[in-house]
């Protein structure tokens, strides 16, 4: 969405302050290595009242502005299919096979398959809601595309950009499992919070 600034008025005595605000967020972003987690609600109870400043905002500054920058990049749209990949790495952990099915190679990005599926008997027995998110390596962004499942079986696509070599034989893909809060209308085999690595 673009952006559009709420006045046109600016201080411009502010600026060298506003310099040094960007200065610590890169800073931060360093030393995080872009992984900064988020302050407990003591740290940030303890921020407010030194620095007298509302307690809310504060929790809410972290939370849009710090959390996730790559949340503002736009999102790479994969270009020019190159061909279909078979991947077929899997691991199987507590009753749920993890699988990497195959990839679509596009010219700028990746489109990467995973299958989850629930091995269980009984026919009302069903996989609990979770989110999925994949990394790969450092050098690699992960953005899910999308997903759909029912019963025992979840396939998610996450788009990768750069795009992967063809030959992935020593790619390992790390796919974390988030679960919601359990759904108490059915039943359900839920999700644990894990990383799982495909060899």
């Amino acid at each position: 969405m673009p952006f559009y600034p709420p006045t046109d008025y600016y201080c411009n005595e502010l600026a060298p302050l506003d310099e040094e605000i960007c200065s610590l967020l890169a800073k931060r972003k360093e030393l995080s290595d872009e992984n900064p987690g988020f302050p407990n609600s003591d740290l940030i109870s303890k921020w407010s009242r030194k620095f007298g400043l509302n307690e809310n905002w504060l929790r809410r500054m972290f939370a849009v502005y710090l959390q996730g920058e790559e949340c503002y990049q736009p999102p790479v749209e994969p270009m020019g299919f190159l061909k279909f990949i078979p991947v077929l790495k899997s691991v199987t952990i507590e009753n749920f096979s993890h699988t990497v099915t195959y990839m679509k190679q596009y010219s700028n990005a990746s489109i990467v398959y995973v299958e989850t599926e629930l091995i269980a008997s009984g026919r009302f027995v069903s996989l609990g809601h979770a989110g999925f998110e994949l990394s790969i390596a450092p050098e690699y962004q992960c953005r899910q595309e999308g997903g759909s499942g029912s019963g025992k079986i979840m396939q998610h696509s996450f788009v990768v950009t750069p795009p992967l070599p063809d030959d992935i034989c020593d790619v390992e893909f790390q796919l974390r499992v988030k679960p919601f809060p359990k759904d108490l209308e059915f039943q359900e085999v839920q999700f644990k919070e894990m990383i799982v690595t495909i060899k």
